[in-house]
């Protein structure tokens, strides 16, 4: 099979930042893993982009599956999650063209887990987490039991990526396998979840009672991110402010939740206090000290 070259995209408007090809190993078909293609190639933009592209294109019997996206959409899987397989795929396949060392500045940055990623994946994966764990405990108290082991698995599942994000740890697919190895305490909670003797509601009750101790306790330093925001300017901000705050966009479905919360323990302030608004309904807004 011959390695796919960039020259027939040199003449293309706009011109790709690069691209990453990943090959079928061995010719072996390999189902989902490349949609049986033969070469999986990730064409990376920096201009601003329509959606994710697909095309296929067959050259010389070899069977080519193009991915056309912007750079930016790349962060956002990296950053959020989605499209695991296709992250792992950009990752390890081979760097064909590089404009200007963005794409390997990028495979860098996840690689050894910086900044800024690292910082928006913990706050992104807690906000999830602290979603999750609520949504369970509503579960719970209203006896479907079923649907708060479902949402307890997935508050568990984003703590495990908490704890591997915290350790500079890229989360995998296979996470329950991935932190067995940095977190003994996480993997013995989705044992015990998952494998236990006990009733439903019991094991449900113990995992989110850990939650509850382990991560709440993490509140502050999951969401720095936030924090960061909040002390960019004197004046406080509303909660439409932060919603649509660039750093901030990944997490806007739980950001209001997460925002109640961090003052309910004290983390930000909100304005005007409780109790202290006058005779005229305010505009709530908050800060940190």
């Amino acid at each position: 099979m011959s390695p796919f070259t960039f020259n027939d995209w040199t003449k293309k408007d706009p011109l790709p930042l690069g691209a990453v090809a990943c090959y079928r190993p061995g010719g072996k078909f390999h189902g989902a893993l490349l949609q049986d293609f033969d070469v999986l190639v990730f064409l990376i933009f920096d201009s601003p982009h329509e959606d994710v592209q697909t095309h296929h294109r067959v050259e010389n019997g070899v069977h080519y599956h193009f991915l056309s996206l912007q750079a930016e959409e790349l962060k956002k899987w990296i950053v959020t999650g989605e499209n695991r397989s296709l992250v792992h795929y950009f990752l390890q396949g081979e760097v064909v063209e590089d404009v200007n060392g963005q794409i390997l500045h990028l495979r860098q940055q996840v690689e050894h887990f910086e900044q800024p990623l690292q910082e928006q994946r913990l706050f992104f994966e807690f906000s999830r987490f602290l979603r999750n764990y609520v949504e369970a405990k509503r579960h719970l108290t209203e006896g479907h039991e079923m649907d708060a082991y479902y949402s307890t698995l997935k508050a568990l599942h984003h703590w495990a990526c908490i704890e591997l994000v915290q350790k500079s740890v890229y989360p995998e697919k296979t996470i329950w396998n991935q932190v067995r190895a940095y977190s003994a305490q996480v993997y013995k909670l989705y044992e015990q979840l998952a494998f236990s003797q006990e009733t439903l509601q019991e094991r449900v009750e113990l995992v989110l009672l850990a939650c509850e101790f382990s991560v709440m306790s993490k509140m502050a330093v999951c969401s720095e991110l936030l924090i960061r925001v909040l002390r960019s300017r004197r004046i406080p901000w509303t909660i439409e402010e932060l919603v649509r705050h660039p750093d901030l966009q990944y997490v806007k479905k739980e950001l209001p939740m997460v925002v109640r919360k961090l003052v309910y323990r004290s983390l930000i302030k909100q304005w005007p206090r409780e109790g202290k608004s006058g005779p005229h309904s305010e505009e709530i807004r908050y800060s940190v000290n």
